[in-house]
C-alpha cells in the first residue's frame, strides 16, 4: 500500500464501521416508534417487525435489479459508458453499502407505517375543522380541494387522476430503488437521511395533529367524482373500514389489522415526496429537477381533486421536504465524496461534474 493510499484507506475502513446519520435517523427512528406504542400497550414488538421485513423482504432483490437496471440504460443514454458502472457497482464495498442503505430503509418505513395506522388507536380528536378554515382563510374565502373537484367532475381530468395519484405506489420504490443503484456515495447517503427524516417526521405530525382529510371527513367532497374515480373510491372505503374497526376496537382486535391501509391528512407525504424528489435532483441529478417539479405539481392538485387532502397538508408536507434536505446538505453534505478505490473503477463524484449531474 503506498503512503499516498494510506490515509484513503483509513477512511473506507472508519467509514465501514461507524454509523451514518441515515443509519442513526432511520434505526433510531424505529426504536423510538416501538417505545412509543407500547408505552400505549398496544402489542408492538418482534411480531411487527417480523411482518414488516417479511412483507419487504421479498422486494429487496428486485429493488436491486431494478435499480441497477434503470441506472445502466440512464448511463447508456447519456453517453456514458455502462461497463464502467456495472464494475463500480460490482464492488463489495458498494453492495455493502447498498445493503446498509436498504436495512435503513426497511427501518424508517416501520416506524412511519406502524405509527400512522395507529392513529385511531391512540387519538380519536381530530383537526379536520380547524384545518379546513385555514384552508379557507388562506384563499380568500374558497376551498381549493372544493375548487379542483368541480373542476374535473364529468370530464376525462377526473379519469386521468384517479389512475396518475394511485402511481406513487410504484413511483416512489422505484425512484427510491434508481436512487440507491448510484456510484458515488455521497448522493445516496444524502438522500436516504432526508427521505427518512421527511416520512419520519410526518409520521409524528400525522400523531401531533390528526386529521383524516376531507374525503373521510364529509362523503360529500369525493361525491361529485366518485363514480368517475373508481380506483380512489374503492381505496378510500378500505381505508375507512379499517380506521373504523380499529377506532371501535380501542387496541383489543389487532389480528386484522394492515399497517398498509392508515388513515392520516397532515401532512401529505405523497406532496412531500415528489417534492423531496425534486429538491435532491436539483443538486444531485439536475435532469431530473423539472420532471419532479411537474409531477410535483400534478399530484399536488390531484390530492385535491381526490379529497385526499385540504391544500394546507400539501404545503406543510413541500416545507417538511424542504427542510428534510435543507438537514441533509449539512450532514450528508456532497463535498465529503470518497474517491475511487481503483482506476478501473467508475469516478463516484468526478463523472458527475463531467456531465452536469448523475443520470
Amino acid at each position: 500500500m503506498s503512503a499516498s493510499n494510506a490515509p484513503r484507506r483509513r477512511r473506507e475502513r472508519i467509514s465501514a464501521i461507524r454509523l451514518h446519520p441515515f443509519e442513526i435517523v432511520s434505526f433510531g427512528a424505529a426504536a423510538v416508534a416501538i417505545a412509543f406504542l407500547r408505552s400505549y400497550e398496544l402489542d408492538y414488538g418482534w411480531n411487527t417487525i417480523a411482518f414488516t421485513i417479511g412483507e419487504l423482504a421479498h422486494r429487496i432483490p428486485l429493488m436491486l435489479v431494478v435499480g441497477v437496471a434503470l441506472r445502466a440504460i440512464a448511463t447508456w443514454i447519456v453517453g456514458e459508458p455502462v461497463g464502467a458502472y456495472l464494475r463500480s457497482v460490482a464492488r463489495p464495498r458498494w453492495l455493502v453499502e447498498w445493503l446498509r442503505l436498504v436495512a435503513a430503509f426497511v427501518a424508517y418505513i416501520y416506524a412511519y407505517l406502524w405509527l400512522k395506522v395507529s392513529i385511531p388507536l391512540l387519538r380519536l380528536d381530530l383537526f379536520d375543522a380547524e384545518i379546513w378554515r385555514i384552508d379557507r382563510w388562506l384563499h380568500v374565502g374558497v376551498s381549493p380541494t372544493v375548487f379542483a373537484i368541480e373542476l374535473v367532475a364529468n370530464t376525462p381530468l377526473a379519469w386521468a387522476i384517479d389512475r396518475y395519484y394511485a402511481y406513487w405506489i410504484i413511483v416512489i420504490p422505484v425512484w427510491t430503488a434508481y436512487v440507491y443503484a448510484a456510484t458515488g456515495d455521497s448522493e445516496r447517503r444524502h438522500f436516504a437521511l432526508g427521505v427518512a427524516m421527511l416520512w419520519v417526521a410526518g409520521s409524528w405530525i400525522y400523531f401531533l395533529v390528526p386529521a383524516v382529510g376531507p374525503c373521510f371527513w364529509s362523503e360529500d367532497f369525493l361525491a361529485p367524482v366518485r363514480e368517475q374515480m373508481p380506483l380512489v373510491a374503492n381505496t378510500q372505503a378500505a381505508l375507512w373500514v379499517q380506521y373504523r374497526n380499529l377506532a371501535a376496537s380501542e387496541g383489543r382486535t389487532m389480528l386484522l389489522l394492515s399497517p398498509a391501509l392508515g388513515v392520516a391528512a397532515m401532512p401529505s407525504l405523497h406532496v412531500g415526496a415528489y417534492v423531496f424528489f425534486a429538491l435532491w435532483a436539483k443538486r444531485h441529478a439536475r435532469r431530473w429537477y423539472r420532471v419532479w417539479i411537474l409531477a410535483a405539481v400534478l399530484v399536488f392538485f390531484g390530492s385535491l381533486a381526490t379529497a385526499w387532502h385540504y391544500a394546507v397538508d400539501g404545503y406543510v408536507g413541500a416545507l417538511l421536504a424542504w427542510a428534510a434536505v435543507r438537514v441533509a446538505d449539512r450532514l450528508e453534505p456532497a463535498a465529503g465524496e470518497n474517491p475511487p478505490a481503483s482506476s478501473t473503477e467508475a469516478p463516484e463524484s468526478g463523472a458527475e461534474v463531467a456531465t452536469g449531474g448523475a443520470p
